[in-house]
Formats: structure tokens, C-alpha cells, sequence
């Protein structure tokens, strides 16, 4: 029996992890360049996550698979996108946003990039 929806093919984990890498590229590359200079993208993560679509720059828009990565992320926990954030902004320094242990932050990842 053939369906009427459409399916949206399946992303394997390497080429997620590959976007999400081009992803905390450019987000860590806006906080640096928008005047975030005094402090580091990874000094403000224990503040809430504020939804922007330009980093404080209204005439910017990000590329559209950047939006479309934010709307997908999004969606997650906060556990999990503090993870993401943690892990592909900020270089893996999960100490910084609290995490207990780098097992929990192991898991909140593995947990995240499976949802995306």
C-alpha cells in the first residue's frame, strides 16, 4: 500500500554532526564578531537561551540551513540543547553550563543529536 505523506529521509549521526559542526562555527563566529568581545560565547551560557535570528544585528539573517538547524534545536530539551551548545559553540566545555558530570553530558548529547 503506498502512502500519501511525504518521508523526509533519514540523516545518518555523521553528516548531523557535520552540520552541527558548520552550525556552532557560525554562531561562535557571530558572538565573536558582534561585539560579544568582552565576554566569550561560552561566559554567557548559564543564561537563558534567547531565540534570535541575528545575533543582535537586525539587518543579518543567518544562511538557511542555520535557521533551519535553530528551529530543529529548538524543539529539544533544555538539557539537550545545553548540550549542543556546550558541545559544538563552545568546544566541549560542559563544565560551564552546569553539567554534573561528563557522563551527563554525554548522555544530554547523544540524547539531542538522536532527536535531531
Amino acid at each position: 500500500m503506498q502512502h500519501d505523506l511525504p518521508i523526509e529521509p533519514m540523516m545518518n549521526i555523521k553528516q548531523l554532526r557535520s552540520e552541527l559542526k558548520a552550525w556552532g562555527r557560525y554562531w561562535a563566529r557571530q558572538e565573536q564578531g558582534q561585539g560579544y568581545a568582552s565576554r566569550s560565547a561560552c561566559d554567557r551560557l548559564g543564561e537563558p537561551i534567547r531565540q534570535t535570528c541575528s545575533g543582535g544585528n537586525s539587518d543579518h539573517m543567518p544562511p538557511d540551513y542555520i535557521t533551519e538547524l535553530d528551529s530543529h534545536i529548538g524543539r529539544l530539551s533544555p538539557n539537550c540543547k545545553r548540550a549542543i551548545r556546550a558541545h559544538y559553540v563552545c568546544k566541549g566545555q560542559w563544565k560551564l553550563m552546569g553539567f554534573d558530570s561528563q557522563k551527563s553530558y554525554i548522555y544530554w548529547l547523544r540524547r539531542a543529536e538522536l532527536e535531531l
